[in-house]
């Protein structure tokens, strides 16, 4: 019973144990939401796999939609084979430039900001969860380790 519980972990895929277990949750609650409305349609004497109408609101900004997911599709792909610290800095940039609005895409300001918020944020979280927590991140290609003080920067 003891061994129920136990999950054995080998340190270079320690880093998929949540997404896992966040994937797991999310289809969970992803069934439940199906069998929520399909007992309410029934018992509203509809049909269980009646179109419920627009999937998405009329007016829905298509640009910032599907940029996200072939931003996200894309960063999952390259994770592994740039890196995590190289990989997070160019894709919470894209992010960024992607959500920065007509105005702010014009100011050289705003683009010097985010790149400095995408430099900091990455690497003081890759330095917090692979050195300090010592939880290993995706490597890849760009991925350095400096023996001398223990530090990796994934």
């Amino acid at each position: 019973m003891g061994d129920l519980f136990r999950i054995n972990v080998v340190y270079s895929t320690q880093h998929w144990i949540f997404p896992i277990i966040t994937i797991s949750i999310l289809v969970i609650l992803g069934a439940v939401i199906l069998v929520t409305e399909a007992r309410a349609r029934v018992k509203a004497g509809k049909g269980v796999l009646v179109k419920p109408g627009r999937f998405f609101a009329e007016h829905y900004d298509k640009l910032k939609f599907w940029g996200c997911i072939v931003l996200m599709a894309a960063y999952f792909f390259l994770l592994d084979k740039i890196g995590f610290t190289v990989c997070s800095m160019i894709f919470l940039f894209l992010f960024n430039t992607l959500f920065a609005g007509l105005d702010r895409m014009k100011s050289v300001k705003y683009h010097v900001v985010s790149l400095i918020i995408s430099v900091v944020a990455t690497l003081a979280i890759s330095l917090l969860f692979g050195t300090i927590f010592n939880i290993s991140l995706p490597e890849g290609v760009c991925t350095i380790w400096i023996q001398d003080l223990g530090i990796t920067i994934f």
